[in-house]
């Protein structure tokens, strides 16, 4: 409970966060619009709070695997997004001019901050996790490694050049994006197909799961286990336990 409560702090942080850097962004576009004009120290400002609420963005992205077997990814996706943004804040009020590499490093680091995001919300939106909905997320972490290499060598001026690269990538890309998006869905769809599985079940009480058998209750700490098993795959105990009661006899 008390992890579930820092989790669901860090994300509103984030969401609060995301919202007023937009709003501040919008209002000052707005200024701009109606014929109010900026300096540079305004102009640096209005680039930073737009680069806070994106990050923001991102971070709350990476915390919705917060809670989870999968949670590392989120917290290695937080970090680089801190980074990112403490680097990008940085060009923005920095003076002067700047070598190609310090662009690429700024390159780097968003390329790795997307990257995490889209792999948090594809772990956090496949909750029911049978052989085929595993294997469509393990291809999607094979090819979303691939795409960052490629993305990488595109960034560093490595190895990219002739017809064959710009191919192999957009069909990579594209594969990545594919399986990361099918993988929810056919989730999704399985989640409404599974017996046991009534409105509201994914707040069932602990005493719901008590019923009674053979004259007795459910060992509390079964129930507990059971609970946390559940909450860790971020799926209900009803979907825990289903394959066993599917399984042979």
């Amino acid at each position: 409970m008390k992890n579930r409560s820092v989790g669901s702090r860090i994300r509103r942080i984030f969401l609060w966060t995301m919202i007023g850097s937009f709003c501040l962004a919008a209002a000052a576009g707005i200024f701009v619009l109606i014929g109010v004009s900026f300096d540079e120290t305004g102009a640096r400002v209005l680039g930073t709070t737009l680069t806070v609420g994106l990050f923001s963005l991102a971070m709350l992205c990476c915390g919705a695997v917060f809670n989870r077997r999968t949670q590392l990814v989120g917290v290695a996706g937080v970090v680089v997004c801190l980074l990112t943004l403490g680097w990008s804040i940085f060009l923005i009020w920095s003076d002067g001019y700047h070598e190609w590499n310090v662009y690429q490093v700024l390159l780097t680091g968003i390329t790795f901050t997307v990257a995490f995001s889209f792999a948090s919300l594809v772990l956090a939106s496949a909750t029911q996790r049978d052989k085929l909905v595993r294997s469509l997320l393990g291809s999607f972490l094979v090819l979303l490694i691939a795409s960052i290499f490629l993305t990488l060598l595109l960034i560093w001026d490595e190895g990219w050049e002739g017809e064959l690269f710009p191919r192999a990538y957009g069909i990579v890309l594209i594969l990545a994006v594919l399986c990361g998006v099918v993988a929810p869905l056919l989730s999704s769809l399985r989640n409404r197909g599974t017996p046991h599985q009534a409105a509201g079940d994914r707040n069932l009480p602990g005493s719901t799961l008590a019923a009674p058998m053979d004259g007795g209750e459910l060992d509390p700490t079964l129930v507990a286990a059971l609970q946390r098993e559940a909450s860790s795959r971020g799926i209900t105990v009803a979907q825990l336990v289903d394959p066993l009661l599917r399984g042979p006899r």
